[in-house]
């Protein structure tokens, strides 16, 4: 309808009101039909509401099927500095008495301490020194940039072993910091991080133009020692702290960088805010990154390599002229250090001179085997055929793009260096290259000296460097280079020798010594392992007098002149329970006392008691989680009765209604609409009314067939409450007249029946509520039959609400003769408007028609009268 219309304006009469009235009076029908939707779709939001409680009871029912709710036992000990004991539910209950003779460790150690090497560099680095200060494993791929303003180094990290990883990083900026990552003023404070329940604090130190990764440094370093010391451990590198950077913006991001993969949130500190980590988000990466920004390339040299915050801390990078380009660094404990390769097949040499690669026809480019018509035809390479259709239009280039282009998983190319046909494996690792087959009919492969018979040489790829034990220590491959002197393992002197020694050697010299250890080579991950054999004491690395630094080249310890003890005494536990000793290999014992682990932590000549009792707590817990909802669910079944004065409020708000109110007594009037229409939907409701009378039917009548000694809730104690109050009663709650949860919990708690059967007959309580059999059907699972007849698919419930079902079927039959009735209406005012305009044009020709009679006429009187 128009929004603006004026009419009478030649009748003089008041159309718009006249138009305003009969179509208020039409409207009539269109606003009991608004007034049926809008109950509808109440009625429906109420059946919803009901079936979502239904669905949480079920979730309720579930917890109270397990057997541990019933059946969970506490384990206590008089002394948890000795042993402690952690209990399934098949635990009898009972006191046992525990000696702990010996606790067990285990002495061993490995390859930890790690290297870098400069393995592939553009950016005009000549060589790398040191080692690094942290424990990741893996390979570093490093590119150097610049735009003029900013020169950039973007470290992408991909681990070795952790082929996920989670991250936190912070929801904001780091204040304070400028686009190149340094520092605008100084400031110390504190830094709150949680893992694993437990809380650290690291104390920072921040100077103006401090570097950002240098903060990042004193984070991960801080945090990982205490982490070392709260889990007893050394040299693990349990979280690498890294700052993101994002168009000049800085944020910290947290990596969990160990095996554990151990959870971390961030919970306060008086730096929280400014390092901006007041609130986080928590991905899943591959990689880790590390990015320095200088206003030079001599100042990003600087920063790369700074001793805490460098590109890797405690690696110093040599170069006359840092620029731009890529490196490739391992770094990891293995002892030859190196990233993955490729196998490769090194052709021999195809020419005595110079081999044209450009010039069309194989037979011009000077192959020493000159190329026939046995040189058209089909070649394989990695069961790929590839065709020459013509030898004598092609040139060597040609045939390499062929090669590359055929999807055989290679590359070729040739080394005018060698004068020889490469070919790499697109794969990293020891992937095969299979040249040939019986069907070939090319000879091109003998012609560019790629098969065995020609003189070609296969060199298989490899994940990760290894070192040959045969060969002597300074051939065999190890990062480090070796120096002749002493070495000591447990105070024993060992001679070696790196232009005599091999690594086997060296092993056999070591088990063989003294040293009270048994050393071996893993080449699966090109480390070393070394055990104890006397299983007591702890190895010691080092001493002031040596003179090798084999123990460093050999990755087991970072510093070969100063002792170091380095893993754990290896003795086996040994436990006496109820009076019988016993021997095992971990602190951590299930095999002596069912369902009972038993966890030594320290000698000690006084026996323990460890008493095993019933855990209740979770069975008052998800009983009176199961109580509140259905006594949530039983008061909004009862609603209270509705008010003579207020039946008003049943009835929907017209239009007309509406135009003589303000917003707020509207606002007013239909928030009573809905809260009295609820309790009337309620209340008529037959579902509502079937579901109230079965809940109540099956949650106190008896059950048959039950194992044990009880079959309804009133023997445990469960009642309805009221207590002979009839009011209450009535009401129908469960145990206690309230939703409340805590007040219910109490209830349980209190009530003696109920604690006892569960601490006496945890069996006979889980029976009760769980037992599925073809006989009998637990207490809980005969609720959740009940709630599945309303609720699930085909359910009373579940049909009215389920999309396209009664209700919607009924609300989209009224919206569709709410479109109808509209569409009548808005027709009617149109018709009146024309109508009415129709009467005002009419009227107006009719004086203008007067207007000239009178004229006439006066005229001809000549304008008397």
């Amino acid at each position: 309808m128009d929004a603006l219309r004026i009419g009478g304006v030649i009748s003089g009469m008041d159309t718009n009101a006249l138009v305003e009235k009969l179509v208020s009076q039409a409207r009539i029908p269109l606003d009991n039909l608004e007034a049926k939707y809008n109950l509808k779709t109440l009625e429906k939001s109420v059946y919803k509401d009901i079936s979502d409680r239904l669905n949480t009871m079920r979730t309720d029912l579930f917890n109270l099927k397990l057997e541990s709710t019933f059946k969970n036992k506490n384990s206590t000990s008089s002394n948890n500095s000795v042993v402690s004991a952690t209990v399934t539910p098949s635990a009898k209950v009972g006191s046992h008495t525990v000696e702990v003779i010996q606790t067990a460790k285990n002495s061993y150690s490995l390859s930890q301490f790690t290297r870098a090497k400069l393995q592939l560099n553009s950016a005009g680095v000549t060589s790398i020194t040191g080692r690094p200060t942290d424990f990741n494993e893996g390979v570093h791929d490093v590119s150097i940039s610049d735009d003029g303003t900013y020169y950039v180094s973007t470290d992408s990290f991909k681990f070795n072993e952790l082929g996920q990883l989670k991250k936190v990083t912070g929801g904001s900026n780091v204040t304070n910091v400028d686009s190149y990552g340094n520092f605008t003023s100084s400031s110390t404070g504190t830094l709150q991080l949680n893992v694993a329940s437990n809380t650290y604090t690291i104390n920072l130190t921040i100077n103006s133009g401090d570097d950002i990764n240098s903060i990042t440094n004193q984070i991960e370093t801080s945090l990982n020692n205490q982490l070392n010391t709260q889990y007893n451990t050394s040299n693990i590198q349990y979280f690498s702290v890294r700052a993101d950077y994002n168009s000049g913006n800085w944020r910290l991001g947290f990596y969990s960088t160990s095996s554990e993969q151990l959870d971390l949130s961030i919970t306060g500190g008086s730096l929280q805010s400014d390092l901006g980590l007041s609130t986080t988000t928590t991905s899943t990466v591959s990689e880790m990154k590390k990015y320095h920004v200088g206003n030079s390339y001599s100042n990003l040299l600087t920063k790369i390599n700074n001793s805490t915050g460098g590109l890797i801390p405690g690696v110093t990078f040599n170069t006359a002229a840092l620029s731009s380009g890529i490196m490739k660094i391992p770094q990891d404990a293995t002892l030859n250090v190196s990233a993955a390769t490729y196998t490769m097949i090194y052709g021999a040499q195809v020419t005595t001179g110079t081999l044209n690669t450009s010039v069309t026809g194989l037979q011009n480019a000077g192959f020493s085997t000159a190329p026939t018509s046995a040189t058209n035809g089909t070649f394989t390479i990695n069961g790929k055929k590839i065709t020459i259709a013509d030898y004598t239009q092609i040139s060597v280039n040609d045939l390499i793009a062929q090669i590359n282009s055929s999807g055989a998983g290679v590359v070729a190319s040739y080394n005018t260096a060698t004068k020889s046909f490469e070919l790499k494996s697109t794969t990293l690792g020891s992937s095969t290259i299979s040249l040939g087959d019986f069907s070939d009919t090319s000879n091109i492969l003998s012609i560019m000296k790629l098969t065995v018979l020609s003189g070609a040489q296969t060199v298989t790829g490899k994940t990760f460097g290894t070192v040959d034990t045969t060969s002597t220590l300074v051939q065999s491959g190890l990062t480090a280079t070796v120096t002749k002197g002493v070495f000591t393992i447990n105070g024993v002197s060992i001679y070696v020798d790196p232009d005599v020694d091999t690594l086997d050697s060296v092993i056999s010299k070591i088990n063989n010594s003294g040293a009270g250890v048994n050393i071996s080579y893993e080449r699966s991950r090109d480390k070393i392992n070394i055990v104890s054999t006397n299983g007591i004491d702890k190895i010691k690395f080092g001493s002031p007098s040596d003179t090798s630094n084999l123990l460093e080249a050999l990755n087991l310890t970072d510093n070969t002149t100063v002792q170091k003890e380095i893993g754990y005494a290896g003795q086996n536990a040994v436990v006496n329970v109820d009076g019988i000793n016993y021997v095992r290999k971990n602190n951590s014992i299930s095999d002596i006392i069912e369902g009972v682990t038993l966890n030594l932590k320290s000698a000690s000549p006084t026996p323990v008691t460890i008493d095993i009792t019933v855990d209740t707590t979770k069975a008052v817990e998800y009983m009176a989680s199961f109580i509140k909802h259905y006594n949530e669910l039983v008061e909004k079944l009862n609603p209270p009765k509705i008010n003579k004065e207020d039946e008003k409020y049943l009835n929907a708000l017209t239009t007309a209604d509406k135009n003589k109110m303000s917003e707020t007594e509207v606002k007013n009037y239909e928030e009573k609409w809905k809260t009295l229409n609820t309790y009337e939907i309620i209340r008529k409701s037959a579902e509502f009314r079937n579901l109230k009378n079965s809940l109540r039917s099956t949650l106190f009548s008896d059950l048959t067939g039950i194992t044990g000694k009880y079959n309804n809730l009133s023997q445990i104690g469960l009642n309805i409450a009221g207590d002979g109050d009839l009011e209450i009663l009535k009401k129908g709650y469960l145990v206690k007249d309230t939703t409340d949860l805590d007040a219910i919990k109490s209830q349980l708690q209190n009530n003696s029946t109920f604690i006892n059967a569960i601490t006496n007959y945890p069996d006979d309580v889980f029976n009760l509520f769980a037992e599925n059999t073809t006989t009998a059907t637990g207490w809980a699972r005969r609720i959740e039959n009940t709630i599945k007849s309303y609720s699930s698919v085909g359910g009373s419930i579940y049909d009215k609400i389920k999309t396209y079902g009664t209700i919607d079927r009924q609300i989209l039959n009224l919206a569709e003769a709410m479109d109808r009735t509209q569409r009548s209406v808005d027709a009617y005012y149109e018709r009146l408007w024309s109508q009415f305009s129709a009467m005002e044009s009419r009227i107006a020709e009719l004086q203008a028609r007067g207007n000239a009679l009178s004229g006439i006429i006066s005229s001809i009187t000549g304008g008397t009268k």
